[in-house]
C-alpha cells in the first residue's frame, strides 16, 4: 500500500508540474518580456538579452552569492505564481467551452446563425435524397450530424448523442447516464474520462489564449501567441468531441441492456423497501 501511494503521489506531482506549472512557467517569462519591451520597442530584442544577462553576470564572490539568492528567490516565487496561472487558466476552460460549444449570452446572434447553418443543413440533406450523390452527404454531415440545433458544429457534435440515442432507444442520455456509468467495465470508463480529459485540456489551451491575449496590452506580438492557441485548442477541441460523442454512443449501444436487465421490472416495493431499511436499522 505504501509503495501504490508513493507511486500516486509520484503522478499527480508530475501531472500537476506539467499542466499547471511549465504552462505558467512560459506565461511569465512572455509576460516578463512584454514588461522589458513594451508596445514601442516591441522587437528588440538585443535589449530583451541585455536584461537577461544583467541577471546573471556577476564574477566576484559577493555577486555570485547575490545571484544565488535572487535566483532561488525567483523560483520560490514563479513556482506558485505558475501554479496559480495554471489555475486560472483551467476556470476559464469553462466559459471557453461554452463559447465553442455555442452557449452564447448573445441569444440573438446564436439563433441567427443556428437557423443558417439549419437551412444549410436542410439544403444539403434534400440534395442528397434526390439523387443520393456522397459528395451531398458529406457536405450535410460536415455541418452537423443532427438537424443543427447549436450556432456551432462543436455543440451539435456534443449533442449528437443524445439525439441519436432518443430516436434508436427512445432513451433520455442525461437520466441513463449515471445509472449506466456505474455498470460500464472498468477499461471502458477509464477510455470514457480519458477522452473527456482531452477535450477539457484542449478547453484549458482556450483558457491560455485568453490569458496571453491580455498581455496584449503592453506588448501586441502576444495577440499572436494567443491567436495561434486559439486555433489549436478549436482544433483540438473538434477532435477530442468527435471521439468522446463516439465513444458515449458505442457506450449505450454496447451497454444498455445491462442497465434494462439491472432495472427490470418488478422493482422492489415500497414495503419491501421500508422492511429492508428496519431490519438493518436494528442491525440483523
Amino acid at each position: 500500500m505504501t509503495g501504490f501511494l508513493a507511486e500516486l503521489g509520484r503522478r499527480l506531482a508530475d501531472r500537476w508540474f506539467t499542466l499547471l506549472v511549465l504552462p505558467g512557467l512560459a506565461y511569465l517569462l512572455v509576460a516578463a518580456a512584454a514588461l522589458r519591451l513594451g508596445q514601442s520597442d516591441w522587437h528588440d530584442w538585443r535589449d530583451l538579452w541585455n536584461g537577461f544577462t544583467a541577471l546573471t553576470e556577476g564574477t566576484s564572490a559577493a555577486d555570485r552569492d547575490a545571484l544565488a539568492a535572487r535566483t532561488a528567490l525567483l523560483i520560490l516565487a514563479a513556482v506558485p505564481a505558475s501554479a496559480a496561472l495554471g489555475a486560472l487558466a483551467q476556470s476559464l476552460a469553462a466559459p471557453v467551452e461554452r463559447l465553442l460549444t455555442g452557449d452564447w449570452p448573445w441569444k440573438a446572434l446564436a439563433t441567427r446563425r443556428t437557423t443558417r447553418r439549419a437551412e444549410a443543413w436542410h439544403t444539403a440533406n434534400e440534395a442528397y435524397e434526390h439523387d443520393e450523390d456522397p459528395a451531398h452527404a458529406a457536405r450535410r454531415n460536415a455541418l452537423s450530424l443532427i438537424p443543427p440545433q447549436h450556432p456551432t458544429w462543436l455543440g451539435d457534435r456534443l449533442h449528437t448523442p443524445t439525439v441519436r440515442l432518443s430516436q434508436e432507444y427512445g432513451i433520455d442520455l442525461a437520466v441513463i447516464w449515471p445509472r449506466l456509468w456505474l455498470l460500464l467495465p472498468t477499461p471502458t470508463r477509464d477510455t470514457l474520462t480519458a477522452a473527456r480529459s482531452r477535450l477539457d485540456t484542449a478547453f484549458t489551451l482556450g483558457g491560455w489564449a485568453l490569458l496571453y491575449a491580455v498581455l496584449a496590452v503592453g506588448w501586441w506580438p502576444s495577440v499572436l501567441i494567443a491567436a495561434a492557441m486559439a486555433m489549436v485548442s478549436h482544433r483540438r477541441a473538434s477532435l477530442a468531441a468527435e471521439a468522446y460523442a463516439e465513444l458515449v454512443e458505442s457506450a449505450v449501444d454496447l451497454h444498455l441492456d445491462r442497465l434494462l436487465t439491472r432495472l427490470a421490472e418488478p422493482r422492489p416495493s415500497p414495503q419491501q423497501g421500508r422492511a429492508l431499511t428496519e431490519r438493518l436499522r436494528r442491525g440483523s
